[in-house]
């Protein structure tokens, strides 16, 4: 299974209620377009270390990692990376 799959799932069906999308684009804006806000961020991380197994450090939290699918992946290889 990609990565990206179960993150993109979780921030349809959790994170997007009010949101009728069935898709996300990969380059679709997460916070600056308001899809995220805050608690949703906070909400995603919490998820990430859970379901993917990565520790997101308070200096990661940053839009370059997480202002759409595409950085939030790329963000994710590289901390795999790191582990392996």
């Amino acid at each position: 299974m990609n990565t990206i799959d179960p993150v993109e799932k979780f921030i349809k069906e959790e994170l997007m209620l009010a949101d009728d999308r069935t898709s996300l684009d990969p380059n679709q804006p997460l916070l600056s377009s308001g899809i995220l806000d805050s608690m949703a961020l906070l909400r995603l991380v919490t998820f990430i270390e859970e379901k993917c197994g990565v520790n997101v450090k308070d200096g990661e939290l940053i839009p370059d990692n997480f202002e759409t699918l595409s950085r939030v992946k790329a963000f994710l290889d590289r901390k795999q990376l790191v582990r392996e």
